[in-house]
């Protein structure tokens, strides 16, 4: 008899410390999943980030491109521009990039990326769209914003066709850029 109760006690205390150990392990077990969640949306941020760096980094460099040399004056606009509105600054950095092309002016290339962001929130178009179109009106024959009901004439690349290319831009879709950062959808983008 004293043998079983001594054997009653052992496996009580067992079953106590059987308990014990599988709530330690269960514990591990949790805190390893929190462990493990938290690093893996560490990386997903981390992924992000070095996503946005590299497009940043293209950006700048078509910019260059473009150019034929690096403009901080474009690159603290598109920063600046990126504060006002609802466009990354690599977003912004890729029009000055496409209107670069038709001209080398940073203060034509400043005016004309306003308007494009303008008429991009206003028609809810892709930003490179909208960049195309006015590019491509003030730097060729061609007014491809007519569709559009903007009037563009004057010679290619002249300082009447950038005016009166922004000022018909201004006058229909003037200020949408910064009007579209402040709703809540623009804050969360």
């Amino acid at each position: 008899r004293k043998k079983t109760k001594k054997a009653e006690k052992a496996n009580d205390r067992m079953r106590i410390s059987t308990a014990g150990v599988r709530r330690s392990l269960g514990a591990m077990r949790n805190n390893l999943l929190l462990v493990t969640f938290a690093f893996g949306g560490t990386l997903a941020v981390v992924g992000k980030l070095i996503n946005k760096f590299k497009e940043q980094e293209l950006a700048e460099k078509k910019l260059s491109a473009a150019l034929g040399f690096t403009s901080k004056s474009l690159l603290d606009q598109a920063s600046a521009l990126q504060q006002t509105t609802a466009f990354g600054d690599e977003a912004i950095i890729g029009v000055q990039a496409l209107i670069g092309m038709f001209t080398k002016d940073e203060e034509q290339i400043k005016v004309l990326t306003k308007a494009t962001l303008d008429l991009s929130a206003a028609k809810g178009m892709d930003l490179t769209a909208a960049a195309d179109l006015v590019s491509k009106s003030f730097g060729s024959s061609t007014n491809a914003l007519s569709r559009y009901g903007i009037e563009v004439t004057g010679v290619v690349g002249s300082t009447e066709r950038l005016e009166m290319l922004t000022g018909n831009v201004a006058k229909l879709f003037g200020g949408q850029a910064v009007a579209q950062a402040n709703t809540l959808s623009g804050s969360l983008s």
